[in-house]
């Protein structure tokens, strides 16, 4: 009787064990369902952003933004404290870094970028402003760098487009500059050879 008793309390304890994940998850599973997680929702964990697709007891699956399908853990989204990007609004803040040569006139560049990333503001298919109609457009003075003025272009866009939105403010700021006779700057170094 007394080796059954220590035999059933060793398969107790190991069932145990192997079911404290599968519980922990579950439990997890359920605080999401409650209201911190949404189908539908787009959130950002280990560096993965992406739209939740389903959310189960053991895991959440997403579709990244690259298409990919990618499931994780319920306990990995509670231990890496994984951000809702979508919770309060649809709207994310982006800051996109733009470097203007020194002697530039910075209210110049200033009234250039916003008027050139004025014209992207459109709508997606759905009918929602990609960038949010209450939130300008700023330009600030950011920081002096080894080869230029950096400016800080911020703004507000929807989650979903961010991706987009920034190839086309990238590259509209580009033109915009150019057309512009505003220089971007590269570093440059100057070698010298010492012939003895």
């Amino acid at each position: 009787t007394g080796a059954i008793s220590v035999v059933f309390a060793g398969l107790a304890t190991g069932i145990g064990l192997a079911l404290r994940d599968v519980l922990t998850n579950f439990i997890y599973g359920i605080q999401l369902m409650s209201g911190r997680l949404r189908v539908g929702d787009w959130i950002e964990c280990d560096g993965v952003r992406g739209k939740v697709s389903a959310i189960s007891y053991q895991s959440t699956q997403i579709e990244t933004t690259d298409g990919a399908a990618m499931s994780f853990l319920n306990t990995a989204l509670f231990n890496k404290n994984f951000k809702n990007l979508t919770r309060n609004h649809p709207y994310e803040f982006v800051k996109i870094g733009v470097g203007v040569a020194y002697g530039t006139d910075v209210d110049k560049a200033r009234t250039v970028l916003q008027e050139a990333l004025e014209k992207l503001r459109t709508q997606d298919e759905f009918g929602r402003e990609i960038l949010h109609k209450d939130t300008p457009i700023t330009v600030a003075f950011d920081d002096f760098g080894e080869s230029s003025v950096n400016l800080a272009v911020k703004q507000n866009v929807l989650v979903p487009q961010r991706n987009n939105y920034i190839a086309a403010a990238k590259e509209a700021i580009y033109n915009a500059l150019n057309d512009a006779g505003i220089s971007i700057p590269f570093p440059q170094r100057d070698i010298r050879i010492i012939k003895e």
